[in-house]
């Protein structure tokens, strides 16, 4: 009984490793991101620079990922063709 309790510090700390590499969010360097563009339709602005390239005005949805969750609110509005 006494080995069992001597370990658990070891098996907390285990845990607490485990835990925290299983529910790390992921890096969003790399990540790409769509926006519906008004005559276009959907168009890859990963590459695109806000502010400078596109802006997103108030609204649902601006730009998505490719799984497509929202990665800026707001609608859509591209200053470069």
């Amino acid at each position: 009984m006494k080995k069992i309790v001597k370990s658990l510090p070891a098996l907390g700390l285990a845990l607490a490793a485990t835990m925290a590499f299983a529910f790390n969010m992921p890096s969003k360097t790399n990540q790409v991101k769509f926006a519906d563009h008004p005559t276009l339709g959907p168009i890859n602005v990963t590459n695109w620079t806000l502010g400078e390239d596109y802006e997103c005005d108030s609204g649902d949805q601006c730009t998505y990922d490719e799984n497509g969750m929202t990665v800026e609110q707001g609608a859509f509005i591209p200053l470069r063709e």
